[in-house]
């Protein structure tokens, strides 16, 4: 997790060529669902810095995967700010 000043700070800000908005404070009044790559070690607050693919499949579902552009592997979804992980598991399941 980039965190400068207890602002979460997105990596793919360099990527980005329209992204304005690259940090996060600490105390927001909804908490937001951003993006973390285990491999890369990557934090990404948009979808700007996804590589989004769908898969199809044959009862019509179609499932939406968030990929990291660097290595390719699937990112894992988490919460700012920071909070209780059974609190996160949660509001993730609302979504």
């Amino acid at each position: 997790m980039t965190v400068r000043g207890r602002h979460l700070q997105c990596d793919m800000r360099n990527v980005c060529i329209s992204c304005s908005v690259y940090t996060w404070p600490p105390k927001m009044n909804h908490p937001k669902k951003y993006y973390h790559c285990e491999h890369c070690n990557f934090d990404i607050i948009c979808d700007k810095g996804l590589s989004i693919t769908y898969e199809y499949y044959e009862d019509g579902y179609v499932e939406k995967k968030a990929k990291c552009i660097e290595c390719n592997r699937i990112l894992l979804e988490k919460i700012w700010p920071k909070i209780p992980p059974k609190l996160e598991r949660e509001l993730l399941r609302i979504e």
